[in-house]
């Protein structure tokens, strides 16, 4: 009985050092090695964001440079005109007052004028891809047309140096965000909402300042096409960058 129960007894006892051995296996198993996957990272654009909006015409993109050497993409986006008169267009109207009304320009610009006037907004955002960096040299910007008023409101804008206030465009100095009214008008008083064909619009650098515009790239939506642009000389796309300049529009005149 003796020998029974020992030879029992190791058999016990083997069973629990076998059991303990594949604890002792599950728990300290060898660490992965393996090279763990990094996060898929989006890849770096100069381009600013384009706006996704119903009412947008076109958008203009390029890149210049900063005064410190970097690259920075900027934007112009023009959205469907509107006519002065509606509520929808007040906003705009009483900004391009604020900014053209008080005898700026040729014509003191005021509420009662562009009624009278048949005027239409062209709403003109613009944008870049880091803000606050001064530009290599001041960005020209146009958006509309030489003989209507155009208001531009942000930091670092000014009214070109030379030409009359509120008829002859804008500077940029400094990357951010700039808000473009175009004033467009007939004098029988009937608004047209064609007539943003006309203008002209986008960026351009003085030859003199060395500076360059590059990456010029014209997107025009379905919605600008309704207005059969393509019979107004001007809006072709493929000539719209020349190295110094990326804008597009009426070249009629």
């Amino acid at each position: 009985m003796r020998g029974t129960l020992s030879t029992l007894a190791v058999l016990g006892l083997a069973i629990i050092i076998s059991g303990l051995t594949g604890c002792a296996a599950e728990t300290d198993s060898p660490p992965d090695t393996s090279t763990p996957t990094a996060a898929p990272t989006a890849p770096p654009t100069e381009e600013p964001n384009e706006e996704s909006v119903d009412d947008v015409l076109f958008t203009i993109t390029a890149n210049v440079r900063a005064a410190d050497g970097r690259t920075i993409g900027i934007s112009m986006t023009a959205h469907a005109p509107v006519e002065s008169v509606d509520p929808d267009a007040f906003e705009l109207r009483d900004k391009l007052i604020d900014v053209c009304g008080a005898g700026s320009g040729t014509q003191p610009i005021t509420e009662q004028y562009l009624r009278e006037n048949g005027s239409t907004l062209v709403k003109v955002s613009m944008t870049s891809t880091a803000p606050d960096l001064t530009f290599e040299t001041p960005i020209d910007i146009i958006f509309g047309s030489p003989y209507y008023a155009q208001a531009a409101i942000g930091h670092g804008v000014t009214p070109a140096a030379d030409g009359v206030p509120c008829f002859n465009g804008f500077s940029w100095a400094k990357s951010g965000t700039v808000l473009g009214i175009g004033d467009f008008e007939n004098p029988d008083a009937a608004p047209d909402l064609g007539q943003w064909t006309t203008g002209r619009y986008g960026f351009f650098v003085r030859p003199s300042s060395g500076a360059t515009i590059e990456a010029c790239r014209v997107a025009i939506t379905d919605l600008a096409m309704k207005s059969n642009i393509t019979s107004v000389p001007g809006w072709d796309p493929s000539s719209a960058g020349d190295g110094i300049s990326c804008k597009i529009g009426y070249a009629g005149e």
